[in-house]
C-alpha cells in the first residue's frame, strides 16, 4: 500500500466527501475511490459508511485519520527540505471591487509561499459566491457579508469593515451645497448588490425621494461619474487608490452603516492548507496597513 492512499482517505475524512478530495488532490473521483478500497483491503476495515452521494467516515477513518496525520505532514516537511509544499488547485471567489484591492498582494505573496498551487478566480456577486462555496463549487470566495451570515456550516475571516461616505464634485455648482443636496443628481451603485442596497437606502434619505440620475454596475464608474461633475453618490471606498479621483469625501458620522468585507469557507475545511495560505497571507496584508 502506497502513503498517498493514507493521505487520500486523511483528504476524505476533512473535506467531507470523494469529490472533494478528488478535486484537492488533482486526480480522479475514481482513482479516490480505488485507493480508499486498497486501504480497506489493507486494514481488513471499512473506511466510509456510503449512503448515496454521502459518505461518513467510520469511527476506525477518524482514528486512522488522527494517527497517521501528524507523521504525514512530518513526511511532507522531510521531503519538501523542511518545509511543506503547498500543492493543488483551489477556486476562489470575488466580487469586483475587491479584485484589485486583495488579488495584486495576495498572488505576488502566494508565488513566493506556494508557488505550486493552482489558484483560479471566479468572479460573481456576494450572494452567488457564497452559495457556491456552500455548495463546494468554490473552495472560498471574497465576499461582502451579509448581516444574516451563516456560521454553522461557514468559517467568515473579516478582512476589511469599511464606513459608507458621501462623495461630491470638487466644484459643486451654485446652490448646491451639503444642506441643498435634495435637489441635486445622485447616482446609484448596482441596486442588485449589498452594497448597491445599503447605499440606495441612505441616498434616498440625503438627497430625498427622487430616483437616481444614473445606475451602474462599477463602483469605480460612479466616483469618476461624481468627479465629473455629474452628481453626488453614497459609496465605500475599500481602495485607497479611489480617494486620488477629484472629489470631495464627507463622513456620515460615528454611526454611518459599514460593509464588512471577509473570506468565507466551509468550516469542515478549517485546516485545509491551501485555504490556510490564503487566510494568513491576507491577514497578514490587511494586519500591516
Amino acid at each position: 500500500m502506497r502513503l498517498d492512499f493514507l493521505i487520500t482517505v486523511k483528504t476524505i475524512v476533512e473535506k467531507g466527501s470523494f469529490a472533494l478530495a478528488a478535486k484537492a488532490m488533482n486526480i480522479t473521483p475514481s482513482a479516490v475511490s480505488m485507493q480508499v478500497k486498497t486501504v480497506e483491503q489493507y486494514f481488513e476495515k471499512a473506511m466510509f459508511n456510503r449512503a448515496g452521494q454521502s459518505v461518513t467516515p467510520t469511527p476506525f477513518a477518524h482514528e486512522l485519520s488522527a494517527r497517521v496525520g501528524p507523521l504525514l505532514e512530518e513526511i511532507e516537511r522531510l521531503r519538501g527540505g523542511h518545509q511543506a509544499s503547498v500543492t493543488g488547485r483551489l477556486q476562489l471567489g470575488t466580487i469586483s471591487i475587491m479584485q484589485p484591492v486583495v488579488l495584486p498582494p495576495l498572488f505576488n505573496r502566494l508565488k513566493e509561499l506556494a508557488p505550486q498551487l493552482e489558484v483560479s478566480c471566479t468572479p460573481g456577486r456576494s450572494q452567488d459566491l457564497i452559495e457556491a462555496v456552500k455548495l463546494g463549487e468554490l473552495d472560498a470566495a471574497i465576499v461582502a457579508e451579509p448581516a444574516t451570515a451563516s456560521r454553522r456550516q461557514l468559517d467568515w475571516q473579516l478582512l476589511q469593515e469599511v464606513p459608507f461616505r458621501l462623495i461630491t464634485p470638487k466644484q459643486m455648482p451654485p446652490g448646491s451645497d451639503e444642506d441643498g443636496l435634495g435637489a441635486f443628481p445622485w447616482i446609484a451603485y448596482d441596486r442588485s448588490t449589498s452594497l448597491g442596497k445599503i447605499s440606495r437606502c441612505l441616498s434616498l434619505s440625503i438627497f430625498g425621494a427622487r430616483p437616481p440620475a444614473l445606475e451602474l454596475q462599477s463602483l469605480e464608474g460612479v466616483i469618476s461619474m461624481v468627479a465629473s461633475g455629474y452628481g453626488a453618490a453614497v459609496v465605500i471606498l475599500p481602495d485607497p487608490r479611489l480617494k486620488h479621483y477629484d472629489i470631495d469625501i464627507t463622513s456620515l458620522g460615528d454611526d454611518a452603516p459599514t460593509l464588512r468585507f471577509s473570506l468565507v469557507s466551509r468550516k469542515i475545511e478549517h485546516n485545509d492548507r491551501p485555504i490556510k495560505i490564503i487566510r494568513n497571507i491576507l491577514k497578514r496584508h490587511y494586519d500591516s496597513d
